[in-house]
């Protein structure tokens, strides 16, 4: 289920519209990718982050790929960022799963059941 779980998250996050995002994910993923991006903060989320100016001398090369710490640490390195929480996208993501199954004929109260969300909630989503 993590599998199927991770693979949706990453469709997801190459057919996004960056706009929709809150302004940190919104520079993390011009920045790096949308899917380096969503490992950063799987990894990090909710912390705030020292970034350092040389690539080699952080922990973060075990978790990412070179090319996105390099251009983290070329943008960031030296400072510290609060890293936004993982759930800020998935609820993006979780939204956006809503409004297509909507669009398809699926109904709120069915929604609400595979979601874990009231019908009310559904209703607000889907505005």
């Amino acid at each position: 289920m993590q599998k199927k779980s991770n693979d949706l998250i990453k469709q997801y996050l190459l057919n996004t519209n960056v706009e929709t995002l809150p302004k940190q994910l919104k520079e993390l993923v011009e920045l790096i990718g949308p899917i380096d991006t969503y490992i950063f903060i799987s990894h990090y989320g909710g912390q705030i982050k020292y970034i350092a100016k040389n690539p080699s001398r952080t922990k973060m090369k075990h978790i990412m790929n070179e090319k996105a710490l390099k251009h983290l640490c070329a943008n960031y390195g030296g400072s510290t960022i609060e890293v936004p929480k993982q759930e800020h996208l998935e609820r993006q993501i979780r939204n956006k799963l809503i409004k297509n199954a909507s669009m398809k004929g699926i109904s709120r109260s069915q929604l609400a059941t595979q979601f874990n969300l009231s019908v009310r909630h559904i209703g607000n989503i889907k505005k």
